[in-house]
Order: structure tokens, then sequence, then C-alpha cells
């Protein structure tokens, strides 16, 4: 009886193991502040009808995918590319 017990938390353990290891071989995003960045003056995104958005607290990294990011002279600093909203 107790060779079960042993056998069973042994396959309990590597069933774990293996189930994190590979969660953490997928894991292979980028961490993405949330900085102001100083240079951005204002954005334009498409689910905005591409009005220009100013006063905006983002970064090239925060940015929600599609939106353009420019900077004071009006040129694009980079678009964005983060799935998801950004607060």
């Amino acid at each position: 009886m107790a060779i079960h017990r042993v056998v069973f938390l042994a396959l309990l353990l590597l069933s774990g193991t293996f189930l994190l290891g590979s969660k953490v071989e997928s894991a292979d995003g980028k961490a993405c502040t949330r900085n102001c960045d100083p240079d951005v003056a204002y954005m334009v995104c498409p689910s905005s009808g591409h009005r220009i958005i100013k006063q905006v607290c983002v970064n090239c990294c925060s940015a929600r995918k599609g939106c353009k990011l420019f900077r004071n002279n009006g040129s694009v600093k980079c678009i964005g590319n983060l799935l998801g909203f950004v607060n």
C-alpha cells in the first residue's frame, strides 16, 4: 500500500513540474512599463476615428494596436502593437 502512495505522489509531482515548466517556456512576452513618454505629443488611433488625442500618458510599448504616436514636430515616433486596453 505504501509503494502505491509513493508512486502516486511521484507521478503527481512530475505532472505538476511538467505543467509548470510548459507555462514558463511559453512566457516569452516582454515587460511593458506604463511610464509616460515625454517625447510623445499626441496620438491617433483607428478606434477614435483617426482624431488627434492630446495629453496622453503613453509610450511605444503600452499604446494600443494600430495607434500612431507622434512627436511635437509631427513625425511618427512609433505604432502601438499592444492588444487590449490601455489605462
